[in-house]
């Protein structure tokens, strides 16, 4: 039957091999069609989606109505663009890309249109309303095409619909291209697929997941019967070899074929995401392997809690010294440790996300996989340690003190290295340190395997200290990013050339390159050179170069200085001096020199062309010369290509430049001269991990003679325990739900708490609940009260800027100012006021930005967000917050309107783009949530200790009363005495009331007992004596018969029954003596005794019997066993148990009889095992009865005396037996700890 479980499983198994290999093979063979598919259906979805954003415009719009934002405004499913006849823009939908009138060819009405910004699928539609003909253009991005690329912004095919580029799209049909058709088979576009080309996430491939599901589910359910049964037959290493072999294998073939990632479309399995190795190419494939780790894991642990493997340990044990057992545990131990601490840092390491405060208010299930990955390395850790410990000092009955020299000696040499080597692994070698040494101090691996008080508290300390290890891991990766980001920022001020300057300047001389009325103005000698030079200053130098001195030369085409007429220095000199090839850059026409002693600050001197029609017309030139560094600007990063990012720290630090080890210059808030650190420029650790001072941490980056020195202020511990408490209630929240999930599964009737426990789960939950909804709650509050601050921040800083360009707009109405001064002075406003300007005319059309890059790039087009005009022009607010989107970036934009002088007429408006408005309400979020936490936590733990007390108090009572109706019997009683007249004070007046009535009862029963004792004692002698007194009467009949035939005289015939009568006479005295004694056995004592001398010397008396041997096997080592009782009646016993043991063997064997000894909980327990024929079932109940022997002489008295004198010393007695193969006696009594 085994064999073809086997030979079914296999086959299940390698079913799920092929059926993966097939489809991959398969699947390369059904060309354009496979692909086509879910492209055609992805389309058509879009093409019903612009039908039904159709429709709704429709219902919004009536016929007889003009057209207006507010109802053009609908919650489309794609973006939409409405055009009158003439190709005038009237609404568009998204203000990140607008189609061209022209590029769209209404009247042809092709299906796929392309621009310069990309193809898109699109579809007109002609409408009147109000005698007026509209058209309506709907688009979908099928290609995009992005100037710039980086985290927001990205190019390429659209991933919903295209699995990659390996494709070519086609708005008419042609050869080799396939053609995709709508619902009603019109024809759409066409496409040809490369080679190479993969589809889109199969994820209508139902067949093969129902086929591989089918499979897998057959898999399990057969594996699970066969690894059950050969888990039953006893061999439970074979089956945890079974168990793992299945599940490896079905991994193995999953990953081989890329499944599922390669099958269906699931981001848990997205390699972008997460990806460490071969074995783990996704978060989801390392969530499988865990998975699978898990379940040997669980047998593995259930396999060591056995009581065979148990046994199996303590006789292998046997053979080695001790402390080897423990170097083993303390370094399987240690093991888990880094293991665990690995798998934390190994899973952000891998990963595009952090596990700390900061990451919680932007919390996702990837954040919430990987903590559940983490809590499974936590409790192996934390179980297994306690296992191996547990073998060694539970089950060998070591000694606590033993056990912690032999830690000591083990953890000296790590400390000592770790504290050379690393103090955050020394801070984690400490939490384990402690850990082991509370596991051996108060004995916890009696408590993880017993659901009660204890078991939770041992729980919730476990959970303290992986959340302790997982905060200093979080520490860890927090401290090793910010080294990279400091050697990367400390490399950029050695190498000197400013990426963003070199970044803004390419866009400078583009546009300068560009602009029309430069070109006017340097050609006509008629015209002021002047304000050439004023709009480079106002308009295209942004707001980034305040921290560079600028020089501006324009020359004509011959050469001349059209500026300074008297200037000596030419164009020719120049190019001389600067154009020269070590002082090249990436962007054409622009220099750099490195500053030097000699020539002071970096400089940077820019060559611009001057073209009219092919034409040169002159020169324009740029000198910046570096007087201060900036520690941050407010340009976003969406405008940064990623070509400049591999070389851009978005992260800003204080430093301070040392040459020979004198101090150059220092940015920052950091007071570098009055400090010491040049003394530190020649010190080792200031260039590896860097070094603490004044609260500060420096890192030195080297470069020939100079030196930067990166600082930044310490990562507040204050965060470190906020880390720490968080993954604290991350533990708690999943350990509670372990125990429930296995409370479930093993049924709730199994578990029976007692009083005390309940009472101090109530009290937790009392607490910890209420606790937990009222700091969501506060945290809701909290974080929309700062939410609405910032939005109060934001409307303040618009109706600033709203005010001072409403006043120079009137001036400019007036004919004070022009043109150029409303533009100078919207990039005044935004350089002071530290944000971004664009302002629009009424139709919604960009008139000028303090960013105009983010226009030119065609990040965004020139038309402001179509929400803004539905609600400043239409619906008469004056300011108004919209949440806004470019690419992946989600930020807030205030939009405030510019008014004429009396208020009533729209003139311009402004928007305020803040793109760093989420991550500042997720810092001040993550802030009060660690505020919240560490007060939890702490409030918890307090609150734990408290509640552990309170409950030890209020059972308190019970315990008493359990102690002293435990010790209540017929002898001496004391009555209770409680203080207080309450619920415990009734009790014990009941109690009190049943002792003077049992004192009552005990004299009848007394009176009653002594009769019946009376009775059955004559009784029993009557029928002992009996018993010999009929052979007697029949040898004295026989006599008379004998002297009746006169035969008297003859001895022969005499001796025989002479005899016999002399045999019964001996019976009845001894079974005179044997009464005798029971009656006269005197009242046990009740002293302190060294049991284990007692039976010691027991053994001894049978240590040279001839007939049997008795061994001896002490399991309590140098533990002291003292127990309470009588020393002599325990020998009697021991000695009579031995002898019923001897006396249990067949003459044709000889009697072995195994006496040992062991500490079990508190308790002493003396095992007397023999070699005898067993006890049959129907006697096992009569064995304790008095009067009652299997042998044929004795009178049956010595093991119920045995019975009476064990009990009456508070112990317990009872026997195992099976027929043929011998019996167990066991002797138990509580131990008495010596002070």
């Amino acid at each position: 039957m085994l064999k073809k479980k086997r030979f079914v499983l296999l086959l299940s198994v390698l079913g799920i091999g092929l059926l993966l290999a097939l489809n991959f093979i398969l699947s390369n063979r059904e060309g354009d069609d496979k692909f086509l598919r879910p492209i055609s259906k992805k389309i058509n979805q879009v093409e019903a989606e612009f039908d039904l954003d159709f429709i709704e415009i429709l219902m919004r719009n009536r016929p007889d109505e003009s057209l207006t934002f507010s109802n053009l405004s609908i919650d489309s499913y794609h973006e939409y663009f409405l055009f009158d006849e003439n190709g005038q823009l009237i609404y568009w939908s998204d203000f990140s890309y607008i189609p061209d009138y022209e590029t769209v060819r209404v009247q042809e009405n092709k299906r796929l249109l392309e621009d310069r910004e990309g193809v898109y699928f699109s579809k007109i539609r002609r409408f009147s309303r109000n005698d007026k003909g509209y058209f309506l253009v709907q688009v979908y991005p099928l290609y995009n095409k992005r100037e710039i690329q980086n985290e927001f912004l990205s190019s390429g095919f659209n991933k919903s619909v295209f699995g990659n580029d390996r494709v070519e799209l086609s708005a008419e049909e042609a050869n080799g291209f396939v053609d995709v058709r709508g619902s009603k088979n019109e024809y759409l576009f066409s496409i040809s697929f490369e080679s190479g080309y993969q589809a889109i996430g199969q994820t209508n491939n139902v067949p093969l997941m129902v086929f591989f599901f089918s499979l897998l589910f057959l898999i399990l359910i057969s594996g699970y019967d066969f690894v059950k049964t050969i888990w039953k037959k006893g061999q439970k290493f074979i089956a945890v070899f079974y168990a793992s072999l299945i599940l490896f294998s079905i991994r193995g073939f999953m990953l081989f074929f890329g499944f599922p990632q390669d099958y269906f479309d699931f981001s848990l399995f997205d390699s972008s995401r997460f990806a460490s190795s071969l074995l783990n190419p996704s978060l989801g494939d390392l969530l499988l392997n865990v998975i699978c780790l898990i379940i040997p894991f669980a047998m593995i642990l259930a396999i060591l809690l056995g009581q065979a493997f148990i046994q199996r340990f303590q006789e292998f044990s046997q053979k080695y010294k001790r402390w080897y057992f423990f170097v083993l545990a303390y370094f399987f131990s240690t093991v888990l440790l880094i293991g665990f601490y690995s798998l934390y840092i190994n899973i952000l390491s891998n990963s595009q996300w952090d596990l700390n405060i900061l990451s919680i208010p932007s919390f996702d299930y990837f954040k919430g996989i990987s903590l559940l990955l983490v809590f499974f390395g936590s409790a192996g850790y934390l179980l297994f340690s306690i296992i191996a410990l547990s073998l060694v000092l539970e089950y060998r009955q070591y000694s606590k003190v033993y056990a912690l020299q032999v830690l000591l000696i083990f953890s000296t040499p790590i400390v000592i290295g770790l504290s050379i080597i690393n103090w955050i692994y020394l801070l984690v070698y400490l939490t384990h340190l402690l850990f082991l040494i509370s596991i051996i101090s108060f004995e916890l691996y009696k408590n993880i395997f017993r659901l009660g008080l204890n078991t939770f508290l041992t729980f919730f300390f476990g959970c303290l200290i992986s959340a302790i290890v997982t905060g200093i891991a979080a520490h860890q990766v927090y401290l090793e990013r910010q080294q990279q980001s400091k050697v990367r920022f400390g490399n950029q001020q050695l190498i000197e050339n400013d990426v963003m300057a070199e970044f803004f300047l390419s866009d400078i001389m583009k546009r300068i390159s560009e602009d029309i009325f430069i070109k006017n103005a340097l050609t006509d000698p008629l015209q002021a050179k002047e304000p050439i030079e004023r709009k480079i200053r106002r308009i295209h130098m942004t707001n980034y170069f305040d921290q560079y001195a600028l020089k501006v030369k324009v020359f004509n085409a011959a050469g001349d200085n059209v500026l300074q007429r008297g200037d000596e220095e030419s164009l020719q000199d120049l190019r001389v001096n600067y154009v020269k090839s070590d002082y090249i850059t990436s962007v054409r026409d622009l220099y750099f020199i490195k500053g030097t002693e000699e020539i002071g600050s970096n400089q940077y001197f820019a060559f611009i062309p001057l073209y009219r029609d092919d034409v040169f017309i002159g020169t324009v030139y740029l000198e910046l010369n570096q007087i201060r560094i900036l520690p941050g600007s407010v340009f976003p990063k969406l405008l940064m290509d990623q070509n400049y990012q591999a070389s851009f720290n978005d992260r800003y630090y204080d430093f301070a430049v040392y040459q020979d080890g004198e101090l150059q210059y220092a940015v920052g808030v950091f007071n570098y001269r009055a400090s010491d650190l040049h003394n530190y420029v020649e010190n080792g650790a200031l260039f590896s991990a860097g070094i603490y001072k004044k609260q500060y941490h420096h890192l030195g980056v080297r470069n020939e003679d100079r030196v930067v020195i990166v600082s930044s202020p310490i990562y507040s511990v204050y965060y470190i325990l906020a880390d720490i408490s968080l993954f604290f209630l991350f533990y708690i929240l999943l350990t509670l739900l372990s125990v429930v999930v296995y409370a479930l599964m093993k049924g709730l009737k199994t578990f029976n708490f007692n009083y005390a426990t309940r009472l101090q789960m109530y009290l937790n939950f009392a607490f910890f609940f209420p606790i937990l909804i009222i700091s969501a709650i506060i945290l809701g509050l909290l974080a929309n009260s700062y939410q609405d601050e910032l939005h109060r921040q934001y409307f303040q800083r618009a109706t600033l800027v709203k005010d001072n360009l409403s006043a120079i707009m009137e001036k400019q109405s007036a004919g004070v100012a022009d043109r150029e001064d409303f533009f100078e002075e919207v990039n005044n406003l935004a350089g002071t006021a530290n944000i971004e300007i664009n302002v629009f005319d009424r139709t919604g059309y960009l008139m000028t930005s303090s960013q105009p890059n983010i226009f030119d790039k065609r990040v965004v087009t020139r038309y402001v967000n179509p929400q803004a005009i539905a609600e400043l022009l239409e619906g008469q607010n004056n300011l108004v917050l919209l949440e806004e989107s470019i690419g992946k970036l989600n930020y807030k934009a205030v939009y405030s309107a510019i008014r004429s002088s009396d208020g009533q007429e729209v003139q311009a408006i402004i928007s305020i783009p803040f793109f760093e408005s989420e991550t500042e309400l997720d810092i001040l979020i993550a802030d009060v949530l660690s505020n919240i936490l560490n007060i939890f936590v702490l409030v918890f733990i307090i609150f734990l200790f408290v509640s552990y007390f309170v409950s030890k108090s209020l059972t308190f009572p019970f315990k008493l009363l359990t102690q002293k109706l435990k010790a209540t019997d017929l002898e001496n009683n004391e009555p209770m005495y409680w203080p207080s007249n309450d619920e415990i004070g009734l009790l014990v007046n009941e109690y009190n009331n049943m002792l003077y009535k049992l004192e009552a009862s005990k004299n009848v029963l007394a009176n009653t007992e002594k009769e019946s004792a009376w009775r059955e004692m004559a009784k029993q002698v009557a029928h002992e004596i009996k018993n010999p007194l009929t052979p007697m009467k029949l040898t004295l009949q026989h006599l008379l018969r004998l002297q009746a035939e006169g035969k008297l005289e003859d001895p022969s015939k005499l001796k025989k029954p002479v005899e016999t009568l002399i045999t019964q006479v001996d019976t009845l005295s001894d079974i005179a003596t044997s009464f005798s004694t029971f009656a006269k056995m005197p009242l046990p004592k009740n002293e302190l005794m060294d049991f284990r001398k007692v039976v010691k010397e027991i053994i001894e008396l049978f240590r040279n019997r001839e007939r049997g041997t008795v061994t001896f096997i002490d399991h309590t080592e140098e533990i002291p066993v003292y127990v309470m009782g009588d020393d002599q009646l325990f020998g009697r016993v021991i000695s009579n148990l031995i002898i019923n043991g001897i006396q249990a063997v067949d003459g044709r064997k000889r009697p072995v009889v195994d006496v040992s000894m062991k500490v079990d909980n508190g308790k002493v327990v003396l095992m007397i095992k023999d070699n005898g024929k067993g006890i049959p079932d129907e006697l096992k109940d009569k064995i304790f009865i008095p009067n009652f022997s299997t042998k044929s002489e004795g009178s049956g008295l010595g093991l119920a005396i045995a019975k009476r004198g064990v009990e009456t010393a508070g112990g317990r007695i009872w026997f195992e037996t099976q027929v043929g193969t011998g019996t167990r006696f066991f002797l138990e009594f509580d131990l008495v700890r010596l002070n």
